[in-house]
């Protein structure tokens, strides 16, 4: 998949997978700060019609609503099922994530609302940072999310030194031996980490599923299903049809989603929310 967004790719996309049409907006750049990709969704949707499924990626529900609102409600009168993935970490307003807005989870009633209810809509706890990391604030986290009728979750672990430079020199500085290697931060420490989230969440009556990097944990924990963000079962159930899985690249080893396209682009950090762990600007 190319890492920009270009709209005649979206032929061979569709050519290739039939009517399981889904489009993210987006895993590169998130739709509340960068309104462009709003744009490019509305191209798309212009010279090749809605498309089965459009899935809004963000950190803030309510800014990501007041730019796409419109966009939305056109694609749910048209038969597209929406879903979002919706991140809260609690450390909004801080120096890791210094532009998200400090409200945990300001809009998600809203842009539920406007998508279809709560079934659809997906809490991501992303990601689990070691030393950052509280129990506490991720039992308070999953306390709202389900006074608020979130049902899914996501969690997923940050990557390791090594797998991104830019991310290795913001976190340098900030993470007390990450340019070590953080050799504590290991399997087991994320299995004991897991393990104690699926039993906070399953507590709250959420269900958990593991991000990518984190995909080998669901064999060793309990509870915790494998990683799908893009899940097509879950696109099917919403949709009341199947219109046929097939395979195709992924953007990470790991990654269960159904073959997506995304209306972002990397590169945007500095316009985005200039999150210090984050790997796509």
């Amino acid at each position: 998949m190319p890492l920009y967004f270009r709209l005649e790719d979206y032929a061979g996309y569709a050519a290739r997978v039939g009517e399981a049409t889904y489009i993210d907006i987006t895993r590169r750049t998130d739709p509340a700060r960068v309104t462009k990709v709003w744009d490019n969704l509305r191209a798309v949707v212009s010279c090749y019609g809605a498309p089965w499924v459009v899935q809004l990626w963000t950190k803030d529900a309510e800014g990501a609503l007041r730019h796409g609102a419109a966009v939305l409600a056109g694609l749910v009168r048209a038969g597209t099922v929406v879903t979002a993935q919706v991140t809260v970490t609690g450390l909004a307003g801080t120096k890791w994530e210094p532009k998200v807005p400090p409200e945990s989870f300001r809009g998600v009633a809203a842009l539920a609302g406007a998508i279809g209810g709560f079934r659809h809509v997906t809490w991501r706890y992303d990601p689990v940072i070691p030393t950052v990391h509280s129990l506490d604030r991720y039992g308070e986290l999953a306390m709202e999310a389900a006074q608020l009728g979130i049902t899914r979750s996501v969690v997923n672990f940050l990557a390791r030194p090594g797998r991104y430079k830019r991310v290795d020199r913001r976190l340098a500085g900030s993470l007390p031996g990450w340019s070590e290697g953080l050799p504590w931060y290991d399997a087991e420490w994320k299995k004991r980490t897991a393990i104690a989230m699926v039993a906070i969440a399953s507590s709250q009556g959420i269900s958990v599923a593991c991000c990518a990097e984190s995909a080998e944990l669901a064999a060793r924990v309990p509870g915790l299903r494998p990683a799908a963000c893009g899940d097509y079962e879950w696109f099917v159930s919403l949709s009341g049809r199947d219109p046929g899985r097939v395979s195709g690249p992924v953007s990470r080893r790991g990654c269960g989603c159904a073959p997506y396209f995304d209306v972002g682009m990397y590169g945007q950090w500095r316009r985005c929310h200039s999150c210090l762990y984050c790997y796509a600007g």
